[in-house]
This record gives C-alpha cells, structure tokens and sequence, in this order.
C-alpha cells in the first residue's frame, strides 16, 4: 500500500552514481525513510553497478515500509544505464514528461 497523502520528500540524485556515489546516496536515501520519496534522476549522467543495487534496496525498502518511492524526471543516460545494467523496469520511473 502506498501512501501519497503524506507530503512525498524530492531528493535530487548525483550526477555520478558510481561506487563513490552510491556510499553517499544511500546515506541520503537512508535520511528520508519512512515517507514517499520521489527521485529526481534528470542531472545523473551515469548510472553504475553500485548505484543500481542501492536504488534497487532502497526500492524493497519503501515497499516493506508501504510507501511509495519513484524515479521522477530520469535523464536519458540514466535510462540508458539502467537497461545496460538489465534494471529496466526493476525501478518504479515516472512517465517522460510527467514529473515534478
């Protein structure tokens, strides 16, 4: 169950999420559990093998916790990187055009 009637958190994603970016987002996204939580991929140029797995954790997360957590605004490197890694479709993505 998803909770949209609470106020839905923006946190906007590095430009680089590689193993060096991956430490640091997880302590981001670690800072905003317990709400929805939107992502903002729109500046991220690279997407790495690291950075999946802490998206991807983080996506079990919200679930476990039922709220809702999405990729608003993805870049299309971002896009890119997650279907190089087979991540397309493993992360809830916002509709092109249609984010905050």
């Amino acid at each position: 169950m998803t909770d949209r009637t609470r106020t839905t958190a923006r946190l906007d994603l590095p430009a680089r999420i590689d193993l060096d970016g991956a430490t640091s987002l997880r302590a981001a996204l670690l800072a905003h559990r317990g709400a929805p939580l939107d992502l903002v991929a729109r500046d991220t140029v690279h997407l790495g093998a690291p950075g999946l797995e802490v998206l991807l954790s983080a996506r079990l997360l919200w679930e476990q916790d039922g709220h809702e957590l999405r990729i608003a605004g993805a870049s299309p490197a971002f896009r890119a990187g997650l279907a190089r890694l087979g991540g397309a479709g493993a992360l809830p993505l916002s509709p092109e055009g249609n984010d905050r």
